[in-house]
């Protein structure tokens, strides 16, 4: 009897030890796998956050439309490189960017600021350059014929939308790089309708600036006055790009700012905005 207690006394620790070691195993197993988890999430987030700029380097990333990459520029480069020579003056490395699409409306540039690339272009950058809004407008040339129909109307509330959300993912992306949004202008002016034209260009414009107040660091910069007067002079052969002289006109105009203030305070947007 004694023997038999003896010999289940010593199953019941057979049996419980190797239930022990069974748990001890898996506890080494799911913590290391564990680890590893944590690991290629670490590694996931820093691949994630990862931004692409080259060491000592002022970058420029440029967004927006036709006016940002340049067309119409025949010596190449826009305002866009006005910029940068201005930089590269104080800055011995300046990289420029430019990630602007030809005829981009307001709610495509928020669709390609989901472009991974794209985002850590923006992440990266020591300052933002864009304009958008005059495809959203002109529509090709169709707000022309409809400048005072409910499509134009409809078009300003949904491009004011769109660039509420711009400047916030902009923002959310990227906290301290000031943003020049550059204005629009009309370059409709020898047409018989010009002035409407003109007053429906005004207020776009003052919706845009109005706009920047509620973001930091976003400075809205004025072309509309540079090509009111003569402003044909400074068109490419299309009547609606700026030609080289005209990019110079809204590069300098951007330059001024930049000196006058234009460094994302609010003072420096106040100023820009006048």
């Amino acid at each position: 009897m004694k023997k038999s207690k003896m010999v289940q006394f010593l199953l019941f620790f057979s049996v419980l030890a190797l239930i022990l070691s069974i748990i001890g195993v898996a506890s080494i197993w799911f913590g290391q796998k564990n680890h590893q988890v944590k690991e290629t999430n670490k590694q996931t987030t820093q691949s994630e956050t990862k931004v692409d700029k080259k060491q000592d380097t002022f970058k420029i990333t440029a967004l927006g439309d036709s006016l940002t990459y340049g067309v119409g520029d025949t010596e190449g480069g826009g305002y866009v490189r006005v910029v940068e020579n201005f930089y590269k003056k104080t800055t011995k490395n300046v990289e420029n960017v430019n990630l602007a699409i030809s005829g981009a409306r307001s709610d495509q540039l928020l669709k390609q600021l989901d472009q991974k690339e794209v985002q850590n272009q923006i992440k990266s950058a020591d300052v933002i350059l864009m304009t958008i809004g005059g495809n959203d407008l002109f529509r090709g040339g169709e707000a022309l014929e409809d400048f005072n129909s409910d499509a134009i109307t409809q078009a300003e509330t949904s491009y004011k939308n769109n660039l509420q959300q711009i400047y916030q993912t902009i923002r959310k992306l990227n906290p301290s790089a000031p943003v020049f949004h550059i204005g629009l202008y009309n370059p409709f002016m020898t047409l018989e309708n010009a002035t409407e034209m003109s007053n429906v260009v005004a207020k776009w414009n003052m919706e845009s600036q109005n706009l920047t107040h509620q973001e930091k660091d976003i400075v809205y910069v004025p072309t509309f006055d540079l090509f009111q007067q003569n402003g044909e002079a400074y068109l490419a052969t299309d009547k609606f790009h700026p030609n080289h002289a005209g990019y110079q006109f809204i590069g300098n105009r951007v330059t001024e700012v930049i000196q006058t203030g234009g460094d994302g305070s609010d003072d420096g947007a106040s100023t820009s905005s006048n």
